[in-house]
């Protein structure tokens, strides 16, 4: 998979800790910045996923964590 360099506009504040980071972590801004957009991505799949699975629970007649426990038992 190849890589395509971005560029992105940060707050002064941000780029500065995010700098220091780096240096204490020796990482560099480019790691952070490919974990970080990673986590949003899969963080933002897992609530659409709970979103539709909160639907279809609802349209089943599942109100409540202990009805789905209760079904789960059943």
């Amino acid at each position: 998979m190849g890589r395509k360099p971005v560029t992105v506009s940060l707050p002064e504040e941000l780029v500065k800790k995010t700098a220091l980071f780096c240096k204490k972590r020796s990482v560099t801004l480019s790691e952070i910045t490919r974990d970080a957009i990673r986590d949003y991505l899969y963080k933002q799949e897992m609530e659409q996923a709970r979103k539709a699975f909160t639907t279809h629970l609802h349209k089943s007649g599942i109100l409540s964590e202990r009805a789905l426990i209760r079904t789960l038992g059943d």
